[in-house]
């Protein structure tokens, strides 16, 4: 027999804090598309050197060494920056990282091998770079850190869903506390509980839930036998929030 619930209830944040399911997934998918962003963005520029690239001879301007700096600069960098004229005669000067033969055998006014995209002589670089393996590890594990936070949001996201279902229409009715405890769960490195309840549905059945992550001094605040407001869904009576006191 259900009776009215007085509790409010908890709101859609104090449920949605605690999805960490839910906030873990918006994590990885905004990491995911920001790699993935940036890999597309590779992809499409190596496929415009392909296809639309003009290769030309640089001259060699000078060339420099950035040695190793734990800091800021792991490895260390082998720089020659060079200086061509484009098809639309404007003079362009770039700088791009070689291996350590290639820096040794060049010198100052040397030939250099570049090709640059038409319209945009600023993108120059050496030709038969490595640089379609960035673009296809970037878009690899962007993609799937995508996939794998759409996929844990997707959990704690229906849960949710549910939970608003159960606030805006669910039926009301008295729980029993079987026990609270702590969780595994912290936030803030506290901490978080879980009340765990027995209630009977519209249709006599004793049903059982858990509530949503409380505070150490919410949750310690009841002890079994306890009782306390109970909302859950008619069309699924399992599916349940504890609202707290009535």
């Amino acid at each position: 027999m259900t009776t009215p619930l007085h509790a409010p209830g908890p709101s859609l944040w104090t449920i949605a804090r605690g999805s960490i399911l839910l906030w873990i997934g918006i994590l990885f998918s905004m990491v995911g598309l920001v790699f993935l962003t940036f890999g597309l963005r590779a992809s499409l520029e190596e496929q415009a050197y392909k296809t639309q690239g003009l290769a030309t001879q640089a001259l060699v301007i000078e060339k420099t060494l950035v040695r190793a700096d734990r800091q800021h600069n792991p490895p260390t960098r082998y720089l020659v920056s060079y200086r061509f004229t484009s098809a639309d005669g404007e003079e362009i000067t770039g700088t791009a990282d070689v291996p350590v033969e290639d820096w040794e055998r060049l010198e100052p006014g040397q030939p250099f091998a570049v090709t640059y995209l038409p319209g945009e002589p600023d993108s120059s670089r050496p030709p038969g770079g490595e640089e379609w393996i960035a673009a296809l590890l970037f878009s690899l594990f962007g993609g799937g850190f995508a996939l794998l936070g759409a996929g844990l949001a997707f959990v704690d996201g229906r849960a949710l869903l549910r939970a608003v279902r159960v606030l805006r229409h669910g039926i009301d009715t008295e729980g029993t506390v079987i026990r609270a405890g702590p969780t595994g769960t912290t936030i803030n490195r506290v901490p978080q509980w879980r009340i765990h309840y027995r209630y009977r549905d519209h249709l006599g059945r004793h049903q059982e839930g858990a509530s949503h992550l409380v505070s150490p001094e919410e949750g310690s605040a009841w002890k079994e036998g306890d009782r306390g407001a109970v909302r859950f869904d008619r069309e699924r009576p399992e599916i349940s929030l504890w609202a707290g006191r009535t």
